[in-house]
């Protein structure tokens, strides 16, 4: 089964030409898993506004507290108890991954799992309801804290809990976790949508937030997800990082549409 789940990760499915970070000219700094630990840790190029994530059995910003299950759940429907697909990443669920059947989904899963960390001192993610609790009793007064109750929390919850297999958790969401915050700052921007699949038939749509909130405003609702419920950022997010990826944004659709991402 290993075996046959590492054909498929490191042959047809090619998961590492997206997953493996690239080095300055380019070339993925590992083809394989016998090459190191950089094999599937995460994008370090983002492509069309999107970071691919770490499939790595890192605590925080990889699989480590994934099981076997829910990475079959996720692989399959693009959806699970944790996350959701977004990106790049809902065209290989619709298009690939709900058409293979059960037993190269579980070899997927199985070979992932059996991945070590990349940093296998990073803490483990533990639940700190503090900031739930602020919301509760009605103060929202940390930055950040009124966008988010405004903009995301009818979705993702007070709790950052979310609804499984609907709106996914923000709450120690390995993507909210990773050093590298474009994919969350990029969803804030334009939205996205996971659709439907056999098995999983309702389409999730996540609006566009650019065209009403400003660089400010996008950089404080990332930061709060990013340090609320036990979440702990490296870095903070900067109005400017925000400005840069909207700017990006607006030269990828060229003469399209741009008004999503006006902003204030």
């Amino acid at each position: 089964m290993l075996a046959r789940g590492r054909y498929l990760v490191e042959g047809l499915g090619h998961c590492g030409a997206c997953h493996t970070p690239r080095s300055i000219t380019m070339q993925e700094k590992a083809l394989t898993n016998n090459e190191g630990s950089d094999y599937l840790a995460g994008s370090s190029a983002p492509i069309d506004g999107w970071t691919a994530s770490n499939l790595r059995g890192d605590n925080r910003d990889g699989l480590g507290r994934w099981s076997e299950e829910d990475l079959r759940q996720f692989l399959r429907y693009g959806r699970n108890d944790q996350t959701a697909a977004f990106g790049g990443m809902t065209d290989v669920v619709e298009h690939s991954l709900q058409h293979l059947s059960e037993s190269d989904i579980t070899a997927i899963a199985r070979y992932l799992k059996s991945l070590g960390a990349k940093d296998p001192h990073q803490a483990a993610f533990s639940v700190d309801d503090a900031t739930a609790k602020a919301l509760w009793k009605g103060d929202d007064s940390a930055t950040g804290a009124a966008t988010y109750v405004d903009s995301c929390a009818a979705c993702h919850k007070t709790d950052g809990s979310g609804y499984k297999r609907f709106y996914p958790a923000l709450r120690g969401n390995p993507v909210v976790l990773a050093d590298d915050p474009t994919s969350l700052i990029h969803i804030v921007l334009v939205g996205g949508q996971l659709p439907g699949v056999n098995g999983a038939p309702s389409t999730i749509t996540m609006p566009a937030f650019g065209w009403r909130l400003d660089d400010q405003q996008v950089a404080d609702v990332v930061n709060f997800v990013r340090n609320s419920w036990g979440n702990k950022a490296s870095e903070p997010v900067s109005a400017k990082q925000v400005a840069e990826l909207r700017k990006d944004e607006k030269d990828r659709l060229g003469s399209a549409d741009i008004r999503v991402l006006e902003g204030k």
